[in-house]
């Protein structure tokens, strides 16, 4: 990894799905995820794959439901020249629900407890970043990504796959040898007309020494989804350090700090990053 700001390029991977509110079958999954990567690009011939393994928890409005799930993901990029990249991740998820129901019989009430456990794939997504514009600290580049959603979780039998597609700018800033900023402005929408998302997610990241890393990202979304608005912010903290000669290991967290319409999400994740 380098030394300026090309090393924010995949941290977004790890989280990036909040939920709508609802039972513990009703929510839908928003777009991840993570879904880019740094203003930066690779140098031609050059390559990154982050390997992660996450657990996320949502706080539901029904204290009768809860949906947790964990998600191990493989993110990659590589250098086609030095101003293309190409971007891609596969996912792979399995859901965890719990839902309580009670019966009144002769004057008695009982709760019954059904669990359920689920596997599915996640978001795929590949695509291609540019970067359009290089000026002294600065770097503006364009990504444009086609999206596989996963079926809704409500109905993990019949649900079908829905494609999409995700288009954002980035700009980002070193800040010196050890600090960087960086912005992404995106519109993410599907192709079934269930709706759209808008995102801005910010990141600041220094670099303590050499190959340490700790980055402060947040993630905001407003979309729609089957004319049902929402409103989402989240705060996440990560630390990379390394482990060995090209390799890297990352821990993080996040936590929502506001939300409207969508389940409040806590989220833990540990991943590998590699370069090559």
């Amino acid at each position: 990894m380098g030394g300026d700001g090309r090393t924010v390029r995949a941290s977004r991977m790890a989280a990036r799905r909040p939920w709508l509110v609802g039972s513990a079958v009703s929510v839908c999954l928003l777009a991840s995820a993570p879904a880019s990567a740094g203003a930066w690009t690779r140098p031609a011939g050059s390559g990154l794959t982050i390997t992660t393994a996450s657990h996320h928890a949502f706080a539901l409005s029904n204290p009768d439901a809860a949906f947790s799930k964990i998600e191990t993901a493989i993110y990659a990029e590589y250098g086609l020249t030095d101003r293309l990249t190409l971007v891609g991740r596969v996912a792979r998820e399995t859901r965890f629900r719990r839902s309580v129901r009670r019966i009144s019989k002769a004057g008695a009430t009982y709760s019954l407890s059904f669990n359920t456990v689920s596997q599915g794939w996640g978001e795929l997504e590949a695509g291609t970043r540019l970067n359009a514009l290089e000026y002294g600290d600065w770097v503006l580049s364009s990504q444009i990504s086609a999206v596989r959603f996963p079926g809704e979780p409500d109905d993990p039998l019949n649900a079908a796959p829905v494609w999409g597609a995700d288009a954002r700018l980035l700009l980002g800033r070193s800040l010196g040898a050890r600090m960087f900023a960086e912005a992404q402005l995106a519109h993410r929408s599907r192709f079934d007309n269930a709706g759209g998302e808008h995102r801005m997610e910010l990141t600041f990241g220094l670099r303590p020494s050499e190959r340490w890393l700790v980055m402060a990202q947040t993630y905001s979304a407003w979309g729609e989804r089957y004319a049902q608005p929402y409103e989402s912010h989240r705060l996440h903290i990560s630390v990379t350090a390394p482990v060995a000669d090209r390799l890297s290991l990352q821990l993080g967290a996040t936590n929502s700090f506001y939300n409207d319409g969508l389940s409040p999400e806590r989220a833990y994740v540990i991943a590998l990053w590699r370069e090559f």
